[in-house]
């Protein structure tokens, strides 16, 4: 068996669509000859907990998990229910630890906080590499700190080393809507440029993402996110209930409110359609609930705590509709979420609030899987909704178009074509 060593920050018991990638790439290596061990930590600042996720680590492979220090006990200390995640943002209503805390965040750490994981990570990556021979090691961000390690890695050992990026670094979505100092914005870019350079191939999860790296067309590879198709076997679709429920799941920074989806919602219920829900499972942003329940006059929002991945498969595949939103913020249409390719394989129809000229934008109308509307577009929603919910009422399914690239079992075999330029 050929062998990989994979570094990530994130992995299983971390939840959330992130962890996703690589335990389901590792899964199916397998089938292409690959033998991969996995260095991770022991008890990272994870954005939520999913022990369930652990039973879909494969028991074959090696998992070495390191410690690390953390600044949840820090957050706590000072006040906060928990360490900003998704975003960077602050308010006037926030406390001055979490302002002074997020500003040295930006302009003092680069590239992120996760950086002090990064001498224990090499150290047990030195471990393992000068015990045992591999063929290749990948390096996956955010956090994009954890590709210094491999940077170091390579300088020292040549190892055959491949960077990968499942969110853009330097161009990161909670970057556009804050003010950072130009010197360290200088200096993250000639850190991601030193990645990118040294390193022996880069994949990355978008065609945005590829734009915006500074590496040659033959260096770089597109492989996106996706969907595990074991993942929906046995799950039956009945109706929660008779109402029509538009549900979200994962994190919703500020830089995603819906609220135009519940003015759209608003329209609805004068024409006398009152039994369309919106249900929001997961990290939501305190600032995204307080103006959508400020707008809520009749009982449609409803929030909910995360819930295991499982769970939230089954519960997306008996949604009468999903609700996708894209970051507002600048040349936001490279931003792919990896929850749309869930979404995706669930079979339900998917409401898009973001660029229409995107790349989600494109993958859903390719698919056939739904449709993106700009930011303030309320009557076009408005109008989408209620379509789909005649659709329902008439008991019609959603009918996809080749789907299946997009599907892990897929995107492995292109991960594998990558990596196989390693053990001639």
């Amino acid at each position: 068996m050929k062998k990989l060593l994979v570094i990530g920050y994130y992995w299983p018991p971390c939840g959330g669509v992130g962890v996703q990638r690589w335990l389901r790439f590792i899964k199916y290596l397998p089938q292409h000859g690959w033998e991969a061990t996995v260095l991770t930590t022991q008890n990272g600042d994870y954005p939520a907990i999913d022990e369930s996720l652990l039973a879909d680590v494969p028991k074959e492979i090696k998992v070495i998990r390191t410690k690390t220090p953390t600044f949840s006990g820090f957050y706590r200390k000072a006040g906060e229910s928990k360490i900003p995640y998704g975003s960077l943002e602050t308010n006037s209503t926030d406390s001055l630890f979490k302002k002074i805390s997020i500003w040295i965040r930006l302009n003092l750490v680069i590239p992120d906080a996760r950086r002090i994981w990064n001498k224990f990570a090499y150290r047990s990556a030195r471990k393992e590499l000068l015990a045992n021979k591999y063929d290749a090691v990948i390096t996956t961000g955010p956090p994009h700190s954890t590709h210094l390690i491999g940077l170091k890695l390579k300088k020292k050992y040549n190892i055959n080393w491949i960077a990968d990026f499942r969110d853009p670094w330097t161009q990161m979505g909670y970057l556009k809507n804050v003010k950072r100092m130009k010197i360290t914005s200088y200096f993250d870019k000639q850190l991601e440029n030193k990645v990118v350079k040294n390193c022996d191939s880069v994949i990355a999860a978008s065609r945005k993402i590829i734009s915006d790296l500074n590496c040659s067309p033959d260096k770089i590879h597109l492989i996106t996110n996706g969907f595990d198709p074991e993942d929906y076997k046995g799950i039956k679709k009945e109706k929660v209930n008779d109402n029509f429920n538009l549900n979200y799941f994962g994190t919703l920074p500020p830089e995603s409110n819906p609220t135009s989806v519940l003015k759209a919602i608003l329209q609805l219920h004068k024409k006398g359609i009152t039994n369309i829900k919106m249900n929001f499972w997961g990290n939501i942003s305190e600032e995204v609930k307080e103006k959508l329940c400020k707008l809520d006059e009749s009982g449609i929002v409803k929030f909910n705590k995360h819930v295991s991945h499982q769970k939230a498969i089954g519960m997306m595949s008996k949604s009468s509709m999903l609700l996708l939103m894209i970051n507002n913020v600048k040349n936001n249409e490279g931003i792919i979420t990896a929850k749309i390719f869930e979404y995706m394989g669930s079979g339900v129809t998917i409401l898009g609030v973001g660029p229409t000229n995107s790349e989600p934008a494109k993958i859903l109308q390719e698919t056939g899987s739904g449709k993106m509307f700009q930011y303030d577009n309320v009557n076009a929603i408005a109008d989408y909704i209620e379509n789909n919910y005649k659709l329902c009422k008439l008991k019609k399914e959603v009918t996809l178009t080749d789907i299946e690239k997009y599907s892990f079992i897929n995107l492995t075999k292109k991960l594998d074509s990558v990596l196989e330029k390693f053990t001639k």
